[in-house]
């Protein structure tokens, strides 16, 4: 079982408001391989695609905006 950690909801908070990988790596200080691991992690964990990566872009998905914008439990 995976457990949920608050280092992987900031850093996929941070990839979403800075809309980069290595952008939030800098922020976190951390390696960009290490807050992309993060995210393939949560994905897996949700069972949902939350963003979109290519060369010069990070968007987030629907998933990724639902989960961005869930209200505190």
């Amino acid at each position: 079982m995976m457990t949920l950690d608050i280092s992987t909801v900031r850093a996929f908070l941070l990839v979403a408001e800075l809309q980069s990988f290595t952008r939030a790596a800098e922020a976190l200080g951390a390696t960009q391989a290490a807050v992309s691991m993060k995210l393939q992690r949560l994905e897996a964990m949700l069972g949902r695609r939350l963003v979109e990566r290519s060369p010069r872009a990070v968007r987030l998905t629907a998933e990724g905006v639902s989960v961005r914008e869930a209200p505190d439990a």
